[in-house]
């Protein structure tokens, strides 16, 4: 990333709009049992979403991957169970990495838990990347998501992303960070 990546290994509490609350923290080495746990949960629908098709060993591959980031380029966070709720378990993850040809962007990948899609988790950890990514002086975030994705397409609307290429199965939406005005975490909580 444009500034050097320092880990919050510290979790910090969220809230919902309907009144969950959850941890969030910067990804570790040690999840990676966590998280091959959360992706083996993972429906075919939701995989088919993630990686545009069927994945053999997915949930191992996504694990380590994810657990073992290049912190010069690449943020991961995590939102977790609270702490009376053990063990302590990964509910969902969100990841940018930074674009090779274009070292003032990156590109994002996300995915909740199957259980608890449609509650806001994936679109508060949205938010909170995205914040983090106009903290590092990225300027632009990408992503690629299936034409089939209707809830992923909305939530990208509404974080005011847009639509940048068409193909035949994909979209390609793209949000300029200095363009999209205030805070992103700040629209959030004002909204809770």
């Amino acid at each position: 990333m444009t500034t050097p990546i320092k880990a919050q290994t510290e979790a910090r509490e969220i809230a919902l709009r309907d009144g969950a609350h959850f941890l969030l923290r910067d990804v570790r080495s040690d999840d990676e049992p966590r998280l091959r746990d959360m992706f083996a949960c993972a429906t075919s629908e939701d995989i088919h979403f993630r990686c545009f098709g069927a994945m053999r060993g997915f949930a191992a591959d996504m694990a380590h991957r994810l657990a073992h980031l290049d912190p010069t380029r690449e943020l991961a966070l995590v939102a977790l169970t609270p702490p009376e709720r053990q063990p302590e378990e990964i509910l969902g993850v969100v990841h940018l990495a930074q674009c090779p040809e274009a070292m003032d962007t990156a590109e994002f990948d996300i995915m909740v838990r199957s259980d608890l899609k449609q509650h806001g988790l994936g679109y508060r950890m949205m938010t909170e990347i995205l914040e983090s990514a106009r903290q590092r002086g990225l300027k632009a975030i990408t992503g690629n998501i299936l034409r089939d994705n209707y809830v992923m397409l909305q939530m990208a609307h509404e974080l005011g992303f847009k639509t940048d290429a068409v193909d035949r199965d994909a979209v390609r939406v793209k949000v300029n960070l200095a363009d999209s005005g205030s805070s992103f975490a700040e629209t959030e909580r004002e909204a809770t």
